[in-house]
């Protein structure tokens, strides 16, 4: 299953907030996190008060049954050969160690622990995550992705014509606060029927609601809201 944390974030405009940061995205299980991630709003910190974005560089692991797809991904598509080599090597100790600990546990045994350098905190705790999701049987073999944007790449290589990222932007300018939260209420449902993800834009002139989901879902929306004739 999926896994986050709650992250606790500061904008430059001084507000704090909490934000959720994944660890773990498993879309065979939550597929809206799918389009969250194609959108480019997986990990990324939106202020309530000013809107601002700003990305939240962590490693984290990507499992899709359907497409046979089990990624370590890296957040610096730039990260140094050397460094690439030691995670690297980190990896294929920690999947070895995830099978001895699997076999040992069908056999009943206590599983040996094995060290190994640090990579610091978030690379730790992605390799633990990514040890015990190697050691289940239904893994595929790993492939390791340094950047979300080579990762989105290659997803979207893998999805038809259909399953790709649409978007639709529902807006308008100077809305009263109640038409406001009619207009995302209504955006909300219609994104809850068709699993797919929904994200504002609250500027001080026009308010948007931007949808996410495949382009099938996004078409049938566009289909519901067209006038009729």
């Amino acid at each position: 299953m999926s896994r986050s944390t709650a992250y606790q974030f500061t904008c430059a405009c001084g507000t704090s907030f909490t934000t959720p940061v994944y660890e773990a995205v498993n879309v065979t299980l939550e597929p809206q996190l799918l389009y969250t991630l194609l959108a480019g709003l997986l990990n990324v910190a939106t202020c309530p008060n000013c809107g601002r974005r700003a990305a939240i560089a962590r490693p984290f692991l990507y499992h899709d049954v359907a497409r046979g797809l089990f990624a370590y991904v890296h957040p610096r598509a730039d990260l140094p050969e050397e460094q690439r080599e030691r995670l690297l090597q980190q990896l294929r100790r920690a999947y070895a160690v995830a099978v001895e600990q699997s076999v040992a546990l069908q056999r009943q045994n206590p599983p040996a622990s094995a060290g190994g350098d640090a990579a610091g905190d978030d690379e730790d705790e992605a390799l633990e995550l990514f040890a015990e999701d190697a050691a289940s049987n239904d893994a595929p073999p790993l492939q390791v992705i340094f950047g979300a944007d080579q990762l989105c790449e290659l997803i979207s290589s893998l999805l038809s014509p259909e399953e790709r990222l649409g978007k639709l932007a529902l807006s308008g300018k100077g809305k009263q606060e109640g038409e406001r939260q009619r207009l995302l209420t209504i955006a909300s449902e219609m994104a809850r029927q068709m699993n797919c993800q929904v994200e504002i834009e609250d500027e001080p002139d026009e308010y948007t609601v931007w949808l996410y989901g495949p382009r099938r879902a996004i078409g049938a929306i566009m289909r519901e809201l067209a006038p009729r004739q």
